[in-house]
């Protein structure tokens, strides 16, 4: 007897016949075509005999001898487990002996992945973030959903798109709607969940609908200040199998943290909370966002990364603010700073030197490039709100799509109008951008736009323009350095 499961890191989801699998330890993934996509369905949490699976695959293949399909099958597994996605063996003993498991003590904490393509395989399709880009854009599916539990928060960040009137009211999204909206995308094949806030940690019920999510079988990654954790937390973290927890830290300095913050001793708690949880062998994702403050120090925060063995990026796009206004935007550094930023970036930051260098030019084909959209809002993600207004995505809390009191997630995703005019979007309603020298270096969002210049998506701000020029020039400076 041969027995076959998924890892425990390993999520399975079918897209009409395309066949999915992913593994959130290694943050690699592959898509299959419809063969593959039959194969996958039959692999399962629970351990499963590989004959009573090939019994059930003789319905889909009729014509097909018992042992050819079986060779067929145990081919497509042998691959699987070679790359981590399932584990086979004799007894359910072998297989949690084989099970592979994320700890910051291994030779190379998987935290530091960054290259998710496939290679490119027999009966796999190519690189599942194109593919899928294409894919969806044809037929959109709700691949991500975000969740803001709270509107509450425990700080007051300066730099935030969230404006601090919608953190004072505090309002909590209630327990039997959330848990209504898990069913219904889990019902819609959603793979990833992103819970946020506010500030997550201040729902109350933040533990039950952790639950009900690893119950409904997401991909779930946390987005906290941490400010609040518990062991308690940390317990409930670990016991449904979080894919990762982000976290903001912006200097090393407590003063420049606090000060950014707004909340005397939120450096001090945090950087307590993200050592606990490494210690506790939970993946942790630090963020610090560049600003006129930390512009000198953030530089210090990717160092204490690096010892603890962690996953940390930097971010100099300051987003205005969702009620279009500006005020936060004073903390955005200027051209100037930016230059000599991206420069100690390039030297500094290897995950953004590594996946500029590695970027497919986006002007290859141009004309393919004017029919794909400009993201994925509407496409293959959207958010729903503690309200429950459902947003295209977190930032862009000024156009609500639908509200999950009044509607079902599928109605909304099948029949917002707001929804159908952005995936009317595409790049080729940008004319000059899709033309421009540094189009293959422009980060250009449609809700930046909109935030930044009072609901309208088009107009681009010429912050941005200046700022995809200057990568451009640095990010090809450096290239003939090396050559």
């Amino acid at each position: 007897m041969k027995l076959i499961r998924q890892c425990k890191d390993t999520f399975i989801r079918r897209f009409g016949n395309i066949g999915y699998i992913a593994n959130q330890l290694t943050k690699h993934d592959r898509n299959y075509n419809e063969t593959g996509a039959d194969f996958l369905e039959k692999i399962q949490r629970e351990a499963k005999d590989v004959d009573a699976i090939v019994r059930e695959l003789l319905s889909l293949y009729q014509d097909v001898e018992f042992n050819e399909l079986k060779a067929d099958f145990l081919e497509f597994v042998e691959d699987l487990e070679t790359n981590w996605f399932v584990v086979t063996g004799d007894s359910e003993e072998e297989l949690q002996d084989k099970e592979p498991s994320f700890s910051y003590q291994m030779a190379n904490p998987k935290t530091a992945t960054y290259d998710f393509s496939n290679p490119d395989r027999k009966d796999v399709l190519t690189d599942s973030a194109d593919f899928f880009y294409e894919h969806f854009h044809q037929v959109p599916q709700i691949f991500c959903l975000q969740i803001e539990v709270s509107s509450n928060c425990n700080e007051r960040c300066i730099h935030c798109y969230i404006p601090n009137d919608k953190k004072d009211i505090g309002t909590h999204i209630e327990l039997p709607l959330i848990l209504r909206v898990l069913d219904e995308a889990k019902a819609m094949g959603t793979l990833q969940l992103n819970l946020s806030g506010g500030e997550l940690l201040l729902h109350k019920d933040i533990v039950t609908i952790l639950r009900h999510a690893r119950k409904n079988d997401f991909v779930i990654n946390i987005l906290s200040n941490l400010v609040l954790l518990t062991d308690g937390h940390i317990q409930v973290f670990k016991e449904v199998n979080v894919s990762f927890v982000q976290v903001s830290l912006y200097s090393m300095k407590p003063s420049e943290h606090d000060a950014i913050t707004l909340v005397k001793g939120s450096f001090e708690k945090t950087k307590n909370s993200i050592e606990r949880l490494i210690a506790a062998d939970i993946p942790v994702q630090i963020s610090c966002p560049v600003m006129k403050i930390n512009r000198k120090s953030y530089k210090d925060v990717l160092v204490y990364a690096h010892k603890l063995r962690t996953k940390a990026q930097t971010d100099f796009i300051m987003m205005a603010q969702a009620d279009c206004k500006t005020s936060n935007l004073s903390q955005r550094i200027s051209l100037a700073e930016t230059e000599e930023l991206l420069t100690d970036i390039l030297q500094f930051d290897h995950d953004y030197l590594n996946s500029t260098l590695q970027m497919n030019p986006k002007t290859k084909n141009i004309e393919q490039v004017k029919k794909m959209p400009v993201c994925g809002v509407g496409v293959d993600n959207i958010c729903l709100s503690a309200n429950g207004d459902y947003y295209p995505c977190a930032g862009w809390q000024g156009m609500v799509v639908g509200n999950a009191y009044k509607q079902i997630l599928k109605d909304v995703w099948e029949n917002s109008e707001q929804l159908k005019v952005l995936r009317s979007i595409t790049n080729g309603s940008f004319p000059n951008c899709v033309v421009c020298d540094a189009f293959d270096y422009c980060s250009m969002c449609m809700v930046r736009n909109y935030n930044e210049n009072n609901g309208d998506l088009f107009k681009i701000n010429k912050h941005f323009c200046d700022v995809a020029f200057l990568n451009k020039k640095i990010v090809e400076t450096c290239l003939k350095s090396k050559t």
